[in-house]
């Protein structure tokens, strides 16, 4: 006994959580060891005695004392009593015997008789634990909430954390099986006991403790049987909370008001029981009218959806409720104008109707949801016939006639037909566009119903099948769709005659541009358009349970053409004939065309042939700006149409037997493509292979690969992409064996060609590689004819596009098919016999963009060969022949190519392919010996070729400084072209990039900088006996350089260079005699001051005073000036200069002030909006200094 007394006593004295611990477990090893003896346990409860004793007497005294505390310790009888509760906790679940749980339950169950001061919270704690022992049974836990019970008015004098625990025990009591079949036994239905817990929790508003009160009181509903009346003292308990809110609170609680409003929801919802009383009272809320927010109202709408999800027995909880929720709700769709409160009552009446409907594994007689639709429809039917409240009416309709297969087929047929009426005869354009909408939304609800059947019931699969006649749908085209867009009636039930249809029996003579009466506008064209893609959308199931298209194959093909004259007329019409069509209407043709030719496959091939037919018609030798614009938007389309995605794999159920492919609306677009060529023939008569739009052709094939190539990134994963982008065959070797035609033949007979092709899946990734097969057939057959042909038959546009199709095609294929294929030895050969020779004597630059376009998208890997000693990377690199002509376009190709050819040589270490070495030699060692014009040229591509081995890190770059920096110092007037072209090397370059899988390394700009600029620092600043001239050159290719790389690679060097971007802003750029050089090295130094200036501003405060005034001086000296060089100046240095308030303080800038103020005023009239808008800006900001 002495030892329990004195663990009791430290730990009452003590403050120390880990020693109160230490003394807990003591307490509990040694009843543990005495095995729960009876003597030992005793002692242990009597060990704190003499705190309880003072408790009593306390108790006692605070009787006549009133409120004010006793002599008796409360915090030591707190302490003692936790001395307790924390032994228990420690103790072993199996230690105590069950009179021994009963005793001390009794024992602390007693505590909140008398002790409401001190002993809640241990008290609490303590039965919690007994709670958890293996001796507890049921009716002990009666006696504890009895016992619990008896605070009364003093439950709500305890701290939120002592009430919390009191919350915590009595959940965890009132949700055990046994304690609530013990408690039920015991009160019978009156559950007397519920009426003291509600007594007791009325007055909380901790919300902490409301989470869990509200917790508590669904479990007395669900779990028990109350009374009539015990259950509408419940319902009155968590109704008097609603709306909840919650109070905001410096001290964050990590509760929310929407955490509240959910708990009290699941109080309102918890069971169908409370239905007579919460339907009532939630209707009585919300026809309070204004005085209700929207927040409320949001809330009150969530809570009878809730309500209607959850509770059991529709029939008699939410059957007899729904006269009264329709009537008031309805006025809140049909006059409202809140968004949310819309979309939260339609949700309602959705999930009442689905409510009705059933479950995915119990349905509901159907008389009770046809009853609920007919109600709705009834109501909302003349609304339909009045332009107010078409739109509310029809909102409220498809709500509830789509919320399921049932549903929808119980009253879709009556709501079609009542549109049908009213667009028969529409009051406005909007009352038009409005029918139109609702038609829309009813297929797509009928679509989406559709793609949804197989989380439904079986029944709801046999619906489909013996639903309403799929023809009533499909006549809505005929019926409906046709007469709006044609802007006249059509009589229910006429078929077109045969006098509707052209003689060539391709587009039907009603099939015009669409006509806009009064009663149609743009917008409900759209509307006819998006109608018409989700008719053809439409999925029927046949009694054998096989997916069909709904629409026949005749009224999908007449929907097509309906929509196809969009797409021609900017064709068949002159420029002068009026075409209303809006490009936001031809848009959506566009959109709705490729659902429909992806669903209806079929008319695609009409859609093309028509095209073809269209454009053979037209005489195209000399055509005009407005038929090159319209070709140039068909071809396009029509590639977008077809190639943007992927063919559905559906048919009709009257021809189920249809070939299908993936691949087969690029091959009909390609193969009609492929028909115009070859481009030139002389006994050619059809202009259009001697018209300039013949680019059109190949530029709408470059656009049909791209289209098809992001179909299928976006279908498969990447790694399927890479698996499947390469073959074990020769595919060159394989076209050789197919006849010219192949695709053709491949597009109308697919029966006997090519079987793999027709043998593709949508989710199989074999589609990739069968594109990339076609795709490299293409280019085969395209650089064929490119090569036989003149140069006036295939002009630049269309070899440039050629180029492109050939980069993305090879981009495509793995490093081994490119090396089996032997595609960087056709990149010089175009896919030609060795003997056979191309269109020239000597090379073009247009030939040479055949060979970039192949050289682009190889693996390095894939051109080792070109490498070899004498091989075809020198011959073709050192060949002069090509630069007799020395064209701008000629230059950049050859100094792609060069570039290409230089990063992806795959050659021994430490070695540099000989072409590398020669051309930079030749073009740096000839600064003095060639005209301007030469020279430039011949830089240009001897830098892009050290761009692309800089991009690898080439050691050779080490041996080209020197070559370099003596180009730069020459006296001639090409070194200044020399230094300009310097910043090529780190240039950013479109054929440098890892999807052209060049070699590309991470660190490559700071590594050129290191070994080609920063030498060049000490060279360019100003000393005393230097060359001025040298010095400005040495400056030109610093900038030039520098401006083509990040912060980052340049910031160590700050202050050496702050002074070079300082003596550069001048008109004239001192020191430089090409004046067009001179304001390109002002560009750099402008745009690298704004960049230093926004990473690391300190580094120029002690340069403010000559950038400003040099800044203030170039602006005015440039103000009027119209060279594109210039006028890009004027914008940076204004730019720059309105930063630096943002920058400094405002005692660096006050002396400059006023001055600026008057530049920048002026600057605000500037000639270009672009400077206006820039000079705006920097004024805004001077305008807070001096203010």
């Amino acid at each position: 006994m002495a030892t329990f007394k004195d663990w009791a006593l430290q730990y009452v004295l003590s403050d120390d959580e880990t020693t109160q611990h230490e003394l807990a477990e003591k307490a509990a090893k040694e009843i543990e060891n005495a095995r729960a003896n009876s003597t030992v346990l005793g002692n242990w409860a009597l060990s704190v005695n003499q705190w309880l004793t003072t408790a009593s007497a306390g108790d006692d005294d605070d009787g006549e004392d009133g409120d004010e505390a006793p002599s008796g310790d409360i915090i030591a009888r707190a302490k003692a009593l936790g001395f307790m509760a924390d032994t228990l906790e420690v103790l072993s679940r199996n230690t105590l015997k069950s009179e021994q749980v009963r005793f001390l339950v009794g024992f602390f169950g007693a505590i909140f008789s008398y002790d409401h001061k001190a002993g809640i919270t241990a008290a609490t704690k303590a039965l919690w634990q007994l709670y958890s022992m293996k001796g507890f049974n049921a009716s002990m836990g009666v006696k504890m909430i009895e016992d619990v019970l008896k605070i009364k008015e003093d439950f709500r004098l305890q701290t939120g954390a002592t009430r919390l625990e009191v919350y915590e025990l009595f959940l965890s009591l009132l949700q055990d099986q046994s304690v609530s079949s013990e408690l039920q036994h015991k009160y019978g239905t009156s559950l007397g006991f519920i009426v003291d817990l509600l007594q007791l929790c009325q007055h909380e508003r901790d919300p902490k403790n409301l989470l869990l009160w509200f917790k508590i009181l669904p479990t007395l509903l669900r779990d028990y049987s109350p009374s009539p009346e015990i259950t509408e003292e419940i319902f009155k308990a968590f109704s008097a909370y609603f709306p909840i809110s919650i109070r905001s609170s410096a001290t964050p609680i990590g509760i929310t008001a929407e955490d509240l409003k959910e708990a009290v929801r699941g109080c309102f919802a918890s069971h169908q029981r409370v239905a007579p009383l919460v339907f009532p009272f939630l209707m009585q809320k919300l026809d309070q009218g204004d005085a209700v927010t929207v927040t409320v109202k949001v809330d009150i709408l969530r809570t009878i959806k809730a309500c209607i999800e959850q509770f059991d027995h529709p029939q008699n909880s939410v059957v007899p409720y729904i006269d009264k929720i329709w009537s008031s709700l309805k006025y809140e769709v049909r006059n409202g104008e809140v968004k949310e409160t819309i979309d939260a009552t339609l949700e309602v009446l959705r999930a009442i109707a689905n409510r009705l409907d059933g479950t995915k594994t119990f349905k509901y007689d159907a008389a009770m949801l046809k009853n609920y639709i007919d109600m709705v429809f009834k109501d909302c039917r003349d609304d339909l016939s009045n332009p107010t409240y078409t739109k509310q009416a029809g909102l409220l309709l498809v709500t509830v006639i789509t919320a399921n297969i049932k549903g929808f087929y119980l009253e879709s047929a009556n709501l079609l037909e009542c549109i049908r009426q009213n667009l028969r005869q529409p009051k406005s354009p909007s009352h038009t566009r409005d029918l139109v909408l609702l038609l829309n939304s009813i297929l797509r609800a009928r679509q989406e119903l559709f793609e949804g059947r197989a989380n439904g019931h079986p029944e709801d699969v046999e619906q489909l099948k013996t639903g309403p006649d799929p023809a009533n749908i499909e006549s809505l085209f005929h019926e409906v769709y046709v007469p709006i867009w044609m802007g006249k009636p059509k009589a229910p039930g006429s078929v077109n005659s045969s006098e509707d249809w052209s003689e060539d029996g391709y587009i039907p003579h009603w099939v015009q541009k669409p006509n806009k009466p009064d009663t149609v506008t743009t917008d409900t064209l759209k509307k006819v358009a998006q109608g018409l893609t989700l008719l053809v959308s439409q999925r029927r199931i046949s009694q054998s349970g096989g997916v069909f298209r709904l629409c026949s194959s005749n009224t999908s093909s007449d929907i097509c053409s309906l929509l196809a004259r969009c797409l021609y007329n900017p064709l068949i019409l002159s420029s002068n004939d009026q075409d209303t069509t809006s490009a936001d209407l031809e848009n959506e043709v566009v959109l709705a065309l490729r659902t429909i030719v992806m669903n209806h496959r079929e008319t695609y091939n009409t859609l093309i042939s028509f095209a073809k037919l269209e454009i053979e018609k037209r005489h195209w030798t000399n055509p005009s700006r407005h038929s090159l614009a319209a070709l140039k938007d068909l071809f396009s389309r029509l590639a977008f149409i077809g190639c943007s995605d992927f063919p559905i794999n559906i048919t009709t159920e009257a021809s189920p037997e249809v070939y299908y492919s993936p691949l087969q609306h690029l091959i009909t677009f390609a193969a009609i493509q492929l028909t115009f060529f070859p481009f030139y023939r002389p006994d050619d008569k059809n202009s259009f292979k001697k018209s300039p739009a013949k680019s059109y052709v190949i530029s709408a094939l470059h656009a049909a690969l791209l289209h098809f190539r992001d179909a299928c990134v976006a279908r498969y994963q990447q790694a399927d992409l890479a698996k499947y982008s390469g073959s074990e065959q020769n595919w060159i070797e394989e076209y050789k064996s197919l006849p010219e035609d192949w695709l053709q033949q491949l597009r109308s007979d697919p029966s006997n060609t090519y079987a793999t092709v027709w043998s593709l899946k949508e989710d199989d990734p074999e589609v990739y590689r069968q594109f990339l097969k076609v795709g490299l057939f293409f280019v085969r057959s395209l650089y064929i004819d490119a090569s036989k042909s003149s140069e006036k038959a295939w002009n630049e546009g269309a070899l440039f596009q050629l180029s492109k199709i050939a980069a993305l095609v090879v981009r495509g294929l793995d490093e081994k098919l490119q090396t089996t294929c032997q595609l960087a030895k056709e990149a010089f050969d175009f896919f030609r016999p060795a003997m056979e020779p191309t269109q020239e004597s000597g090379p073009t630059p247009f030939s040479d963009l055949l060979t970039l376009g192949m050289l682009e998208g190889l693996w390095p890997q894939a051109m080792t060969e070109l490498y070899q000693p004498d091989g075809l990377a020198d011959s073709y690199m050192l060949d002069f022949r090509r630069t007799k002509d020395i064209t701008p376009a000629s230059t950049e190709i050859r100094a792609a190519i060069g570039a290409i050819l230089a990063n992806k040589y795959k050659g021994p270490p430490s070695t540099s392919p000989r072409f590398l070495k020669e051309l930079v030699n030749t073009a740096t060692t000839s600064v003095e010996d060639v005209d301007p014009k030469t020279f430039e040229a011949n830089i240009k591509i001897a830098m892009n070729i050290l761009a692309g081995a800089a991009a690898r890190q080439d050691k050779y770059m080490v041996e080209a400084v020197p070559l370099l920096r003596a180009a730069i110092s020459s006296p001639s007037p090409n070194s200044e072209i020399a230094a300009q072209s310097l910043g090529i090397i780190v240039q950013d370059n479109e054929f440098l990039t890892a999807e052209n899988h060049a070699v590309v390394k991470r660190f490559f700009k700071q590594w050129a900088y290191n070994y080609v600029a920063k030498p060049l620092f000490e060279l360019a600043l100003p000393k005393p006996q230097a060359d001025p001239a040298t010095g400005a050159k040495y400056t030109t290719a610093i900038l030039s350089l520098v401006r083509n790389c990040t912060f980052t690679v340049y910031q160590d060097d700050l202050e050496p260079l702050i002074r070079l971007l300082i003596t550069s802003l001048g008109k004239g750029s001192p020191g430089l005699t090409n004046q067009e050089i001179a304001r390109k090295r002002t560009v750099s130094a402008l745009e690298i001051f704004v960049e230093v200036l926004t990473n690391e501003p300190d580094s120029v405060k002690g340069h403010l005073k000559p950038i400003i005034t040099n800044g203030m001086n170039f602006y005015n000296d440039i103000s009027r000036e119209h060279d594109v060089q210039l006028v890009m100046s004027r914008k940076l240095v204004l730019q720059l200069l309105g930063a630096i308030p943002t920058k400094f303080e405002e005692r660096h800038l006050l002396s400059y002030a006023p001055q600026m103020k008057r530049m920048l005023a002026t600057a605000c009239g500037d000639s270009v909006r672009e400077i206006r808008k820039t000079a705006i800006i920097a004024r805004e900001n001077w305008s807070k200094i001096g203010a």
